[in-house]
């Protein structure tokens, strides 16, 4: 088994790409939260993926906070935090990155949600494991703006270009040079071998690109990774989801959660998990101690 460096990093937001218009990517969604509490404007911190009305998938580091040891023993899934859930809402439709709160569904605001919970794997430690399943309150109303993408399935060794989507950090040089916009890139794919090579470990479970002309910048963790011609039988028009900003690592490039890896844990999460008698007197017991 090859070696694994130490120097991971979450970076990722788009650099060189085009904004990006309205109906470009339907399955796009914001997560946003309160930035200037007296205009009610908020702004993206993560991006996410529609797959089902009130279902949504990003990346776990979005939304992990310090969790007691007790949560990371019990259960094959722990939940995000209720304090942070319930400040984030997810916004479909928009393409900007500061927005004001609409409770309205409109052409110009898109569609905000609140989120009901966020699930990602008990074992996950970034960049290990690094996938999470978000479940909204009420479900996004799917029109030619707003709707879903396919997850892939199956194993393949992409090659070409995939379209990546993300808010914010436009440049690698300028630190809080940011987009008001969502943009979209084209990023080149990096084979297996090669990125095992570069990355100095397997990296099966990870979809890796090259950053010389597009990459992603920090802020666009959780966005898409989306290609078409892969052969996969969940592939429609749009294409199919194969990968998630996950996070990068310094002369290395960017990498992508392999969906494909953890399609059966997508597919198999509800929006509650189930909870024993035991479970509860143990999550009663860890929140007095810590």
């Amino acid at each position: 088994m090859l070696e694994e460096p130490k120097n991971f990093e979450i970076v990722p937001r788009v650099v060189n790409g085009w904004p990006a218009k309205k109906g470009d990517v339907p399955y796009q969604v914001a997560f946003k939260s309160l930035r200037y509490r007296y205009r009610r404007i908020y702004m993206t911190f993560c991006g996410g993926v529609i797959i089902a009305p009130k279902k949504l998938v990003t990346a776990a580091h979005c939304f992990d906070e310090k969790t007691s040891p007790c949560r990371k023993f019990w259960g094959k899934s722990i939940k995000a935090s209720k304090k942070l859930v319930a400040r984030t809402y997810a916004v479909a439709g928009n393409l900007y990155n500061l927005a004001v709160l609409s409770s309205k569904d409109t052409f110009e605001d898109g569609q905000w949600r609140r989120l009901r919970e966020v699930i990602y794997p008990r074992v996950y430690d970034f960049p290990k494991f690094d996938i999470a399943v978000a479940f909204t309150v009420n479900p996004f109303h799917y029109d030619a703006y707003v709707g879903p993408i396919p997850i892939a399935s199956r194993y393949r060794d992409y090659v070409g270009k995939c379209l990546v989507s993300g808010y914010g950090r436009i440049s690698k040089k300028v630190r809080n040079e940011t987009s008001e916009y969502l943009i979209l890139a084209h990023l080149d794919l990096i084979p297996r071998r090669q990125c095992n090579a570069i990355h100095y470990r397997n990296m099966q479970h990870y979809v890796c690109t090259s950053g010389r002309i597009s990459d992603v910048q920090k802020g666009d963790s959780g966005g898409p990774l989306v290609c078409q011609g892969t052969g996969d039988p969940n592939e429609k028009d749009k294409g199919i989801l194969v990968g998630i900003v996950s996070g990068h690592r310094e002369r290395a490039g960017t990498f992508f959660t392999r969906v494909s890896s953890y399609y059966s844990y997508i597919q198999s999460k509800s929006s509650r998990i189930k909870k024993s008698y035991l479970l509860f007197i143990v999550t009663l017991y860890c929140s007095l101690l810590f």
